[in-house]
């Protein structure tokens, strides 16, 4: 009895001495992981608050209202040698009424605001009202708008057949009219930065809020884009990802098995090494431990106390147990939405603003679907037929970078689709739960830093 009594209080005690460590494990998870909005302890009323972006706004508008009554810097060579320079960056922003709601100038006071004159001069800025009567929009003819871009575009007036499409596309809420209307907006900001040759795009939606020193890190994720493209073998890639919703980089089950190979390898390696230490003639066994290796603990550890541990740790969230790396990775899947996205001049001109003419003004409507799922599914068909050594690889290389330089921060839809009301945040609304972590001061410095070791300069 005394024999029997003792192999059960074993297994007892070391599963109450587990439970005693995975509550503890479970209490810090629910404390450290409610960001993330893949984890079970996720918390939106508390994750989802405006702290960083609610102080970048506040420098934003105070930009703006400055610009509305002295122009400040904008694009344009450093020196008058320089004339014939083209911009390292056209900004591309196109921007729809709200009904009486814009953000806009948040937006655009964001892109701006904290650039160094030297830095201004790099970038071109086009701000396109997305309208056949652009006073319609509520920032329509504001000095700031005026002041802060550099190119104010308009649909082409001299086409009454394409003016009359828009203008029956703009009463249309449906979402293939919102679609091919959307193909048109991105053709028109996307030619009027083609016409200053930049080295690179940026489009970005009119609802998004970007941190101190974008600029300066954007300037170093594209170096490294490149250089993980060369390392690819190939030549550019197509885009840069700014932004991405976390909500998608969770436990996707398209990934099953490999989260089933892992689970089941652990388990394995839990049998081999406990099998070894039961076993009599194994060099790292011993009477003792023999003892406490019963079969009920073998049954207690693989059959109870790691299924209970891998539960809490898929439950923590993704993101919260393994989080994308700081840096430029690529992101072919699970990458949404078109908040912000950095193409190479190259890939503008010869893939995108041939695909979105030639899909807008088909007859038949062309591919209805949004910019952001119409240009990923082009991308995904991307794939090397020819050569052993890249045969298969997708050509459209798609990079994302961590942490993102912008958050997006819109909550009333443009078109009339989906649930976003009032221009609160709701659970349907892209959001990195990370940026509002940024500290300002920090990012200040940092800026400061890079302007005096790059350029020789401070901020002016």
């Amino acid at each position: 009895m005394l024999v029997g009594g003792a192999r059960t209080r074993g297994p007892v005690t070391l599963f109450l001495a587990f439970l005693a460590l995975w509550t503890a494990a479970a209490l810090y998870l629910r404390a450290a992981c409610f960001r993330d909005p893949t984890s079970y302890f996720f918390r939106p009323e508390e994750a989802r608050v405006l702290s960083y972006s609610a102080y970048r706004k506040g420098q934003a508008r105070k930009f703006a209202d400055n610009a509305a009554l002295n122009a400040p810097v904008k694009y344009g060579p450093l020196h008058d040698e320089d004339s014939t320079a083209h911009p390292d960056l056209c900004v591309a922003i196109g921007s729809v009424s709200r009904h009486g709601f814009s953000y806009l100038k948040d937006t655009l006071g964001s892109i701006l605001e904290g650039l160094d004159d030297s830095e201004r001069r790099r970038i071109y800025v086009v701000a396109f009202l997305a309208h056949t009567n652009q006073s319609v929009h509520e920032d329509y003819g504001q000095p700031w708008l005026q002041n802060m871009a550099d190119s104010l575009p308009q649909y082409p007036a001299g086409d009454p057949a394409l003016l009359k499409m828009l203008a029956e596309l703009e009463n249309d809420s449906s979402y293939p009219a919102h679609a091919r209307k959307q193909k048109i907006d991105y053709s028109v900001l996307l030619d009027a930065c083609a016409q200053v040759s930049p080295a690179y795009t940026m489009t970005i939606e009119d609802d998004v809020i970007a941190l101190d020193g974008w600029f300066h890190r954007l300037l170093a994720a594209l170096g490294s884009a490149k250089r993980k493209a060369g390392e690819l073998g190939q030549d550019s890639f197509f885009y840069l990802r700014i932004f991405y919703d976390g909500r998608l980089l969770g436990w996707n089950s398209e990934e099953w098995l490999t989260y089933l190979v892992t689970c089941a390898s652990v388990v394995l390696a839990e049998l081999v090494i406990l099998g070894l230490l039961s076993h009599p003639r194994s060099p790292v066994s011993s009477a003792a431990v023999r003892k406490l290796v019963t079969p009920a603990t073998v049954l207690l550890v693989c059959g109870v106390c790691t299924p209970m541990s891998m539960g809490l740790y898929f439950l923590a969230g993704r993101d919260c147990m393994l989080p994308r790396r700081p840096g430029v990775e690529l992101m072919h899947k699970y990458g949404c939405c078109a908040q912000g996205l950095v193409f190479p001049q190259e890939q503008v001109t010869r893939h995108l603003l041939p695909m979105y003419n030639a899909s807008a003004f088909a007859e038949d409507g062309g591919h209805a679907v949004a910019v952001d799922t119409f240009m990923e599914d082009w991308a995904n068909a991307q794939v090397d037929d020819a050569g052993e050594e890249h045969k298969g690889n997708n050509r459209a290389l798609r990079f994302a970078v961590t942490p993102v330089l912008i958050q997006h921060v819109g909550g009333k839809s443009s078109h009339g689709v989906g649930d976003q009301q009032g221009g609160k945040l709701t659970d349907d609304t892209p959001f990195d739960y990370k940026f509002e972590l940024n500290d300002p001061v920090q990012l200040a410095r940092e800026h400061q830093q890079w302007l005096e070791e790059e350029l020789g300069t401070g901020r002016t």
